[in-house]
């Protein structure tokens, strides 16, 4: 059995487990991920990240192919999110985890701020919300840190995403301050 499917084997075994799971990746500018696995496809899976503590933070989708190791948690921060109110996770919508393109029209449907990044290249973030998933490219309708909105829509490669987010913090607060991009806050 190859890497990527023994891979795939331990993240699909581990979803529905009570215990965090850490995932560490050998692109060079990808962070670990730590949390639940909710969803495995064909080429992405899907975690309810946990931040220190065993916080809930929002939902990452990673490509399994640049997933090096995963390890089991071995703190009390397992036990701690089985007590919070998100608990059991799992995403509250149907998602297809075969292709990019899947991943991101699926994310997109709620209009909802994601975020997209490209760890082989940088590490940056490029947050908004989707305008259009082509075959080659995604467009974001971008919002800036400072939460204002770009004019028009910008596209990125889809084969060169590594990870998405959506619901985290961050992009809840950002969300929050900028309103969305039909209706952009004014200074």
């Amino acid at each position: 059995m190859g890497t990527t499917k023994r891979i795939r084997k331990r993240l699909g075994d581990a979803i529905g487990d009570q215990r965090i799971v850490r995932i560490e990746r050998k692109l060079k500018f990808a962070d670990r991920i730590d949390g639940f696995v909710v969803l495995v496809g064909k080429r992405w899976a899907l975690v309810a990240r946990s931040s220190d503590g065993g916080f809930f933070d929002g939902y990452i989708a990673f490509r399994i192919r640049d997933v090096k190791r995963i390890k089991p948690d071995r703190t009390f921060e397992s036990a701690y999110a089985r007590t919070r109110p998100e608990w059991p996770p799992r995403y509250p919508s149907a998602l297809r985890l075969n292709s990019t393109a899947d991943l991101l029209q699926g994310l997109g449907l709620s209009g909802a701020l994601l975020s997209i990044q490209k760890e082989k290249e940088r590490a940056a973030m490029w947050i908004g919300t989707v305008d259009e998933v082509g075959e080659k490219y995604v467009y974001l309708h971008e919002v800036r840190p400072d939460a204002t909105w770009h004019s028009s829509p910008l596209g990125y490669k889809l084969k060169a995403i590594t990870s998405v987010e959506v619901g985290t913090h961050y992009l809840v607060g950002l969300a929050g301050i900028a309103g969305s991009a039909d209706t952009p806050r004014t200074e």
